[in-house]
């Protein structure tokens, strides 16, 4: 009778995580990225008080969720690289919650790498162009499945000569 028990939560466990796996792709097709655009930054610490430690900022982003469900992140963590260098790098583990249709205003902190940040101009000053990548994931919560991790990139680069001319400042 023990090993009937057994064998049967056995098949039980194995059953429901063969549904949680095959929910996934539905989640997939169901849900639409939000649109996340920068509204501020703030400058968080003192550069005076540490000039060669990270200098700390804060993001105020606006978070588009077209999904007709709010959306609850877990975590969020992204980096910035250019050139070759990671300059900026950020990790917010508090629990936020992205209502639906609606945007939602959210802080995220940011921690930028001074050292970093001035080889990666110097490289875009001798160069003329600015490599650049954002990268992280998302963590978000949801039914059945639990939490699921959404990765996001976003890659370019910009020819400095050109985005000063577009601003209008010429050169010869």
């Amino acid at each position: 009778m023990r090993i009937a028990k057994r064998f049967l939560l056995l098949i039980v466990l194995l059953a429901v995580s063969l549904a949680a796996a095959s929910c996934r792709p539905l989640l997939k097709e169901v849900f639409k990225p939000p649109k996340v655009r920068v509204t501020d930054v703030l400058l968080a610490s003192n550069p005076v008080n540490d000039p060669k430690g990270p200098w700390a900022f804060t993001l105020t982003l606006e978070v588009d969720n077209p999904n007709g469900y709010p959306l609850n992140v877990t975590h969020v963590a992204y980096s910035a690289i250019i050139g070759r260098d990671t300059v900026a790098e950020g990790d917010h583990r508090e629990e936020l919650r992205i209502e639906a249709s609606r945007t939602t205003t959210v802080k995220v902190p940011l921690s930028l790498r001074p050292d970093a940040f001035r080889e990666a101009l110097r490289q875009v000053l001798q160069s003329r162009r600015l490599d650049y990548e954002f990268n992280g994931s998302v963590g978000l919560q949801a039914p059945v499945v639990g939490v699921v991790r959404i990765p996001f990139s976003k890659t370019g680069n910009v020819d400095a000569i050109d985005l000063l001319r577009k601003k209008g400042i010429g050169f010869n």
